[in-house]
């Protein structure tokens, strides 16, 4: 998910309760929140390809869960010691076992929310790179960020700084939100006005109510945003058990073996289906609120001896190794051949040319 979403759930967390175990614990439970997402320094610099072989790997495992507590609470346990605590001897020190399982709590709750879209995570690093896959939300979901953000807006708005502070990033979420759908790749064709409207309304009624100091309900008001959202996370639960029912039924090739639906950005009941078999691919848009005809486009397999060829290159493997369901297409050039492969889940398309023995020359990652 993106850092906004991991930010507004560990300030969810802190005004839950959890604020008051120890101080500093509302920016340990921020912090954390966004921790394992410093393996992205590893894929700086190296394109798309480096961030896919980096992203989502040791930071967001189990293993790395304790590691990284470990280490954040002995740096944070330092600092309280070495200059918070210098300027006053009448305010509390941290608890770091506090502090550590404050920390457990905000790398778990990204690692859940990470696996919770189609991206995937991989807990069980070093052990085993298997990746757990979700299927349940866009990996940017603006209804999440109304359910968490109402309870982070009315409880921390208490004066008028930090209420032109929210008003900012209210406006800069409702213009990444107007902006993306009005982007080719997002299908601004496909969200009906209904959706959007509710969307716009609810972020005013966020606002509005920080304005109007409706944070008064305390902690107990945080809880029932979490609620709400376990909520939110269990009827697009339902609603993708649907859509992969209506796909699997609908299949037009008896090879389909392998079935996954992945949700439409800011209308949850409009999903992808992609399809795997062992003659090519399938896709089809699944509407759980109308009947349609179900129109798959397939993509036929290519020659094995062309998949033979670029598995040869070692960042060919890695691309195919993360991607769960490909297609791919050969076209001749005058000089050899370019075998372009997809990612159906994304965008994400990898480009491979071939000279004339079929030896790779060369390899392009891009979204």
């Amino acid at each position: 998910m993106d850092n906004a979403t991991h930010t507004l759930l560990g300030l969810s967390l802190a005004k839950a309760g959890l604020e008051r175990i120890t101080p500093l614990a509302t920016s340990t439970l921020l912090i954390s929140s966004n921790l394992p997402d410093i393996d992205v320094v590893a894929g700086l610099g190296g394109g798309t390809f480096a961030y896919i072989k980096y992203h989502r790997g040791i930071t967001h495992s189990l293993i790395g869960v304790l590691v990284l507590s470990l280490i954040f609470t002995l740096i944070l346990t330092a600092f309280d010691r070495g200059v918070r605590l210098r300027f006053s001897r009448f305010i509390r020190p941290v608890l770091p076992t506090r502090i550590f399982l404050l920390c457990c709590i905000g790398t778990l709750g990204h690692i859940l929310m990470d696996a919770g879209n189609s991206y995937g995570a991989r807990p069980l690093l070093p052990f085993s790179d298997r990746w757990f896959y979700g299927d349940l939300l866009f990996v940017v979901d603006p209804w999440i960020w109304l359910i968490l953000g109402s309870t982070t807006v009315w409880l921390t708005t208490t004066d008028s700084f930090r209420s032109l502070v929210w008003l900012a990033i209210g406006t800069a979420a409702a213009l990444v939100v107007w902006m993306a759908m009005r982007q080719p790749g997002f299908g601004s064709n496909s969200v009906p006005n209904l959706p959007r409207f509710i969307w716009f309304g609810g972020l005013f009624i966020v606002l509005l109510g920080g304005l109007l100091k409706w944070g008064k309900a305390g902690s107990k008001l945080a809880r029932w945003s979490l609620t709400a959202l376990c909520l939110y996370c269990a009827a697009m639960w339902m609603l993708h058990q649907s859509a992969l029912d209506n796909a699997v039924k609908s299949s037009p090739r008896a090879d389909l073996k392998t079935f996954l639906v992945t949700p439409a950005p800011l209308l949850p009941t409009s999903w992808t289906a992609i399809a795997a078999g062992s003659e090519g691919v399938a896709t089809r848009p699944i509407s759980l609120l109308h009947d349609q005809p179900a129109i798959w486009v397939t993509t036929r397999a290519i020659d094995p001896v062309f998949l033979d060829a670029i598995r040869e290159s070692e960042r060919v493997r890695a691309f195919l190794k993360f991607a769960r369901i490909v297609a791919a297409t050969v076209e001749e050039q005058e000089n050899g051949y370019t075998v372009t492969v997809r990612d159906l889940r994304f965008s994400l398309t990898m480009t491979v040319h071939l000279d004339q023995d079929l030896r790779v020359q060369s390899e392009q990652v891009h979204w």
